[in-house]
């Protein structure tokens, strides 16, 4: 009975975790890249968000050094400008579902953001830089990566 159970909460596991896909992303410059990053229902960019509703987003990655104060930012490209994307997040402390801050360098991390697509965003395609600050450095960003969004 036991050996039963055992081998349908791996096959529940497996499946489960072969249901959710890594999102290609671009690496931004002088900045680490996340280990992986999984935009929900994408897994190749352009990825298509719908305006009026709500996109999870996870970010894996191993912390460069030790962070207690973390901001995510999103810069927004579009038609060769640099918009602040809105985020209704000012901690991302509290996006971190796998352990808490302050995070130990080396420690492997996993951070979570649902981001909603305002009603006020006009259909666009645009680049998407994502970034999570350390606010104890001079707002360094510490991990980067880009990727490409399609708004309908």
């Amino acid at each position: 009975m036991k050996s039963t159970i055992a081998i349908l909460t791996i096959a529940l596991l497996f499946w489960q975790s072969s249901d959710v896909q890594s999102t290609e992303v671009s690496q931004c410059t002088d900045v680490s890249f996340p280990t992986t990053v999984e935009i929900e229902d994408c897994a190749e960019q352009p990825c298509i968000l719908h305006i009026n509703t709500t996109t999870s987003m996870t970010m894996k990655f191993k912390a460069p050094k030790n962070l207690e104060h973390i901001v995510p930012i999103a810069i927004a490209e579009v038609m060769g400008m640099e918009i602040q994307y809105p985020l209704d997040q000012d901690d991302a402390c509290a996006g971190i579902v796998n352990t808490q801050c302050p995070l130990e360098e080396g420690e492997d991390v996993e951070y979570t953001f649902d981001m909603f697509i305002s009603p006020i965003f006009p259909k666009i395609n645009l680049t998407l830089e994502f970034s999570l600050l350390d606010e104890d450095q001079d707002d360094s960003a510490f991990e980067c990566f880009k990727v490409d969004l399609q708004l309908e």
